[in-house]
């Protein structure tokens, strides 16, 4: 006599599975905006740097609107999780449409909360008298009296310690 498992528990499992490989893809869309990250287009290209002093610092929280990946993979493992409630096609399919739909507004959240970093709102007064407030990663503190040079890329500005020379 053979025995066979429960069609449940291979689900549990199959599911286990889904859930560890949607935490690792989330993981992985991580990015960072501090001041020593740049993207590989702004390799090689000329930056303008404006010197000036830092008046202000608040924490701030970067946090994406949206997440891409984090929905689509939520949709896809929600549809799939759905699709195993009930007993005919239609409860199958209308379980994979609601499972879709919910399991990509779950996974956009987890994606957004996982993307989220602490950084820094600078107010640094530049040597012309200009003010300007610029938000970055959390990777470099300046304090308020902080001699610093704001650097404009193509992928943003940047606020960093003076140079001395």
């Amino acid at each position: 006599m053979t025995q066979s498992r429960p069609a449940i528990r291979q689900g549990n499992r199959a599911m286990a599975g889904i859930f560890a490989a949607l935490t690792l893809t989330l993981a992985g869309c991580a990015s960072s905006y501090g001041a020593n990250t740049t993207n590989p287009q702004s390799v090689g290209q000329a930056a303008t740097i404006y010197r000036g002093t830092v008046v202000a610092v608040r924490e701030i929280q970067i946090r994406p609107d949206n997440s891409i990946i984090g929905a689509a993979t939520g949709a896809v493992l929600g549809g799939i999780a759905g699709s195993e409630i009930g007993g005919g096609d239609k409860a199958q399919t209308a379980g994979g449409i609601a499972g879709a739909v919910l399991g990509g507004m779950a996974g956009n959240e987890a994606g957004k909360a996982l993307n989220t970093r602490p950084g820094y709102a600078y107010t640094v007064e530049y040597d012309n008298g200009q003010v300007k407030e610029i938000y970055q990663g959390a990777d470099v503190y300046l304090a308020p009296g902080s001699r610093v040079q704001v650097v404009y890329r193509e992928d943003g500005a940047r606020v960093v310690p003076a140079a001395t020379y």
